[in-house]
């Protein structure tokens, strides 16, 4: 069984409301976290926020997969301080099918790039152009 946790940071509540929508479907998760940048906020106690994750779950032995919703936003740049202090995984474009294929192998999957991929590749696969032709129609 793989030692790891996730953390979701984003813009707004998108990021807990993904968490909670995902244990809708998958029941609940251990060592699962999200926090939200909301209008007005500190980004310094976003970070601080995010310091206090990790560094809980390091203290538990496990590497935390952090998901964020847009490369360059606060929410990434927030992550991407924690590596100075933290060997962690980052992945950008948080979706639902993302997180349910990271949930779905968080505790198990031993090598963390294969998860990683699987993520990747679960979150592309689930971006669909649907039309009339989809449901049969002309």
């Amino acid at each position: 069984m793989a030692n790891r946790a996730v953390l979701v940071i984003t813009h707004g509540e998108f990021g807990i409301e993904l968490v909670k929508s995902a244990e809708m479907i998958m029941g609940p998760q251990e060592d699962v976290d999200a926090l939200a940048l909301r209008p007005g906020d500190s980004v310094d106690d976003l970070r601080s926020q995010a310091y206090e994750v990790v560094d809980r779950n390091a203290e538990k032995g496990l590497e935390t997969i952090v998901l964020v919703d847009l490369l360059g936003g606060s929410p990434s740049n927030v992550s991407l301080t924690l590596l100075a202090k933290h060997d962690l995984k980052i992945l950008t474009g948080v979706s639902m099918p993302m997180l349910i294929e990271t949930l779905s192998q968080y505790k198990f999957e031993e090598d963390t790039d294969k998860l990683i991929e699987a993520a990747k590749q679960t979150a592309a696969d689930g971006v669909k152009m649907l039309d009339r032709a989809f449901i049969g129609r002309k």
